[in-house]
């Protein structure tokens, strides 16, 4: 019974475990490239979780033929990311001479997302601009060397919003602040009849006891 009963809380534990793991993570991104001009491989996965991280693929897919005009450009290398929640697609692409005669090219994903988690865009750098001033040599199958950067987008402070200027028109100067009012200069036309109501109200009582007299 005690083995049992170690079994069943085992089973509960990775189950939980499993859940929490599916909770926490957003998105895969699979990741395709055309080194093979004209068509896209998968290479891996960015894996939206905490942390962000990307996962070599280790099945090789089979290659799809580029549809699209935009990313058919020979002399463009492109990374395409697909969501797997989404089912949507982008293209990040950059001059293919920059992997001229890599063979551990470095490359870095730079994933933006907003405060909730959400994915806001991907930014994409790989190889060096210099290899670009390089005889052109084929790159076949490079290992590269994938980091991943987050920036998460942070609600800033609000701005003080400055009050608008008082011109004057006739000069087109600022006019100076008029000096504060007291109490009594801004409200004697409700202090006046208050004054008289009670001084004529405390005069009645006075002219009547006079003529009971």
């Amino acid at each position: 019974m005690r083995v049992l009963n170690r079994s069943a809380v085992l089973l509960l534990l990775c189950g939980f475990a499993g859940v929490l793991a599916e909770s926490l993570l957003l998105d895969t991104l699979k990741v395709y490239d055309n080194l093979n001009p004209g068509f896209y491989t998968q290479r891996g996965e960015l894996i939206l979780a905490d942390p962000v991280q990307y996962s070599p693929a280790t099945i090789q897919s089979p290659p799809m033929a580029d549809a699209d005009s935009k990313t058919s450009d020979p002399s463009m290398y492109t990374v395409l990311l697909s969501s797997q929640k989404t089912d949507s697609q982008f293209a990040l692409s950059l001059p293919r001479c920059r992997l001229n005669g890599e063979r551990a090219p470095k490359e870095t994903f730079v994933v933006h997302m907003a405060q909730d988690g959400s994915l806001l865009r991907v930014d994409y750098s790989a190889g060096k601009l210099e290899n670009c001033k390089k005889a052109p040599i084929p790159v076949e199958s490079p290992a590269f060397s994938t980091s991943v950067v987050v920036k998460r987008r942070v609600q800033g402070p609000s701005p003080e919003l400055a009050m608008a200027a008082n011109i004057d028109l006739s000069t087109g100067k600022e006019k100076e602040p008029e000096p504060q009012k007291s109490f009594l200069v801004k409200y004697w036309y409700y202090i006046v009849p208050i004054v008289l109501l009670l001084m004529l109200g405390g005069e009645e009582p006075q002219q009547e006891g006079n003529t009971r007299r």
